[in-house]
């Protein structure tokens, strides 16, 4: 039985090695930049990889016409077409841009249209609202909606952030855990909003490495604690005695990958600390909602093991989180170091 459930494990492992590597959740990006009046560059990056054979597409007002021709290219994590469009002098000002493919593909995209005249425009579309009608002016019920669900959509979509917090809840009983999840929550708060406004900036491909770093310590920490119980020192490692200062110093370095994709999104520029306290909040929303299936599954699957595996202890299921855990990581860090040399 136990060969059995860990052949599934690795068969889970790297079934899902494309999804998790590859961060497929991403939204589709759209950005236009007028450069003179009536004139927009134009990116328009989409996953490379799709849940269905659908593009996502976009349609511009019928009244804008493409400079230069829409060329694709290939980058790490998508496929990024940019060409340069004339919507004359009525501008985009009241008009509307369309998406399709994104129900389809239960997938989203970011809007960014930033004017001449300083005015700029974030937007999270998708399958049910597929379309952008471009106002005066962003409200900021708007841009608090908008950030919010960015916020959910990037911690939900981030696998490699949902690790850490899943090997938390691993090894920290209820209390220490509501300390890690405090300490980890005020260090990337701290280091999203500061790299978000350009107040610091590393680069991403170092703090990528060091994410990976971060959860493959806990891993190894969880797997000392849960399979040596007797063995006092592992009861008691590093995160365990020092889980505050411990879980701030890596979401220190979290923040910064957080800030990473809401560099690339942007920020209003109206609505600057709006977007970014929702964006935050987003993140906690979905930070506890992950917590909330991780100790429901946690506590269903106990249940079972009494009643079926009367024999087993009740926590004889929790190697195989565990391992999955620290395969990935391992695998991150292998797959990012590799990116630091090339």
């Amino acid at each position: 039985m136990i060969i059995a459930l860990r052949c599934l494990t690795a068969i889970a492992i790297f079934s899902l090695a494309p999804l998790t590597f590859a961060h497929k959740l991403a939204p589709s990006l759209f950005e236009m930049t007028e450069t003179s009046v009536g004139t927009f560059d134009v990116r328009w990056k989409t996953p490379r990889t799709l849940p269905t054979p659908e593009p996502i597409q976009v349609s511009l007002p019928a009244h804008c016409e493409d400079g230069s021709e829409r060329r694709p290219n290939l980058d790490a994590t998508g496929i990024l077409f940019e060409w340069q469009t004339m919507c004359g002098d009525a501008g985009l000002v009241g008009q509307t841009i369309r998406f399709t493919g994104l129900g389809i593909n239960q997938s989203a995209a970011v809007i960014k249209i930033d004017l001449l005249d300083g005015r700029s425009y974030r937007q999270l579309l998708n399958g049910e609202q597929n379309e952008f009608l471009v106002p005066e002016r962003m409200s900021w019920s708007a841009v608090a909606l908008d950030y919010t669900a960015l916020g959910v959509e990037h911690i939900l979509g981030g696998i490699d952030h949902l690790f850490f917090v899943w090997a938390l809840v691993l090894m920290l009983a209820t209390r220490k855990l509501l300390i890690a999840i405090t300490a980890f929550t005020l260090g990337h708060s701290l280091t999203l909003s500061l790299a978000a406004l350009s107040l610091i900036r590393v680069p991403q491909e170092l703090t990528e490495f060091f994410i990976a770093l971060s959860i493959f310590v806990l891993a190894v920490e969880a797997a000392r604690h849960r399979f040596n119980p007797e063995d006092h020192s592992a009861a008691k490692g590093l995160v365990a005695r020092h889980s505050f200062w411990i879980c701030a110093l890596f979401g220190l370095l979290h923040g910064l990958g957080f800030a990473g994709a809401l560099r690339e999104i942007g920020l209003p520029q109206e609505e600057v600390l709006t977007a970014l306290l929702m964006f935050n909040i987003g993140v906690e929303i979905g930070q506890i909602l992950f917590i909330g299936v991780v100790l429901g599954i946690g506590a269903t699957m106990r249940t079972v093991a009494k009643q079926q595996f009367p024999v087993m202890t009740p926590d004889r299921w929790i190697w195989m989180p565990i391992y999955l855990i620290g395969s990935g990581s391992t695998y991150w860090c292998i797959d990012r170091s590799l990116g630091l040399i090339g």
